[in-house]
């Protein structure tokens, strides 16, 4: 057991934080010592260890919460918090290496955690682009490798960290390995000057963009000229990045269905200001907007719907 002193050095939550999100939301509920002191369990420590993670990641206090009273309730068997969800499955069969992920994000060890994700992603990273497999071979191959390695460690590693095996710390570790290596692939990706020109982003206040990343790389590996402007993308600047710039797509991602509201006001603004383009939206929470074009929750399918989307689509002028 902890004193409140002791879990708030363990988690890095200030002592009124602490108390507030006890007060308020009730995440968790300390016991009493004999001088009426409060003591946290190790349950406890998760708990504010979790909400702590969520509010930094942007997520409101109150959504906080109430996520974090699912993930210890384990009544929601679907959270995973460094990939999005709608990309993949409970994978059938443990991928190889899984351990050796699980166990450097353990060990916060991130040398090992680098050999374990360039083993796995072996077979596209390094590809120089050169065309000889082509572009439908180059989507195909990188597409494979996602659903039957990359998504599924994501999807264990999340689960991981919800029942406690892993920190904070160690999702994060993970996740920003993660990112470095798309954001690597997405740039090697040889860049073609024909074409519309696709612009990917995550709406106002969304952060979660290792869908929307991997998404971008099998984009460019379609040959679609593709602009990735990453996270926290407001509304206005969307229309500067499409309008502005004569864009053919718009491709959003909603990962949480907090991020539903920002992402149907980007679809809302572009429908007014860039009526030409395809606005086109995946990620876990698609289906709760409207007015925009669902990629699905196959990367490779969604990357061919949006490739015909634009094959249908006029020119913007």
């Amino acid at each position: 057991m902890y004193t409140i002193k002791r879990a708030a050095e363990l988690t890095g939550i200030g002592l009124p934080t602490l108390r507030a999100w006890e007060r308020r939301y009730g995440v968790v509920a300390p016991v009493r010592s004999e001088g009426h002191y409060r003591l946290y369990s190790d349950s406890d420590v998760r708990a504010l260890s979790i909400m702590a993670a969520l509010v930094a990641d942007g997520w409101t206090a109150s959504e906080a919460a109430a996520e974090t009273k699912r993930r210890v309730a384990g009544t929601d068997g679907v959270q995973r918090p460094v990939a999005d969800s709608s990309l993949v499955d409970a994978p059938a069969v443990e991928p190889e290496g899984l351990d050796e992920v699980l166990a450097a994000a353990h060990d916060l060890d991130a040398q090992r955690l680098g050999h374990a994700l360039d083993r796995g992603l072996a077979g596209v990273l390094g590809q120089e682009g050169d065309g000889s497999e082509g572009t439908d071979g180059r989507l195909a191959e990188f597409t494979r490798v996602a659903h039957e390695w990359l998504l599924p460690v994501l999807f264990a590693v999340g689960g991981a960290w919800a029942d406690g095996r892993i920190t904070p710390a160690g999702e994060h570790l993970v996740s920003n390995a993660v990112q470095r290596r798309l954001a690597a692939l997405y740039d090697a990706e040889p860049k073609t000057t024909d074409g519309p020109l696709v612009v990917l982003a995550l709406p106002a206040g969304a952060r979660h963009e290792l869908g929307l990343l991997a998404f971008a790389v099998g984009a460019r590996r379609a040959g679609l000229r593709t602009a990735y402007l990453g996270a926290d993308l407001p509304a206005q600047d969307w229309v500067s990045a499409v309008a502005g710039r004569r864009a053919g797509a718009a491709v959003l991602s909603v990962p949480r269905q907090a991020d539903v509201a920002g992402a149907q006001a980007v679809i809302d603004r572009l429908r007014l200001d860039a009526p030409r383009a395809v606005v086109a939206v995946g990620g876990r929470h698609q289906d709760e907007t409207h007015g925009a074009l669902l990629l699905g929750h196959d990367l490779g399918d969604g990357v061919e719907a949006l490739r015909s989307a634009l094959e249908g689509a006029p020119v913007p002028s």
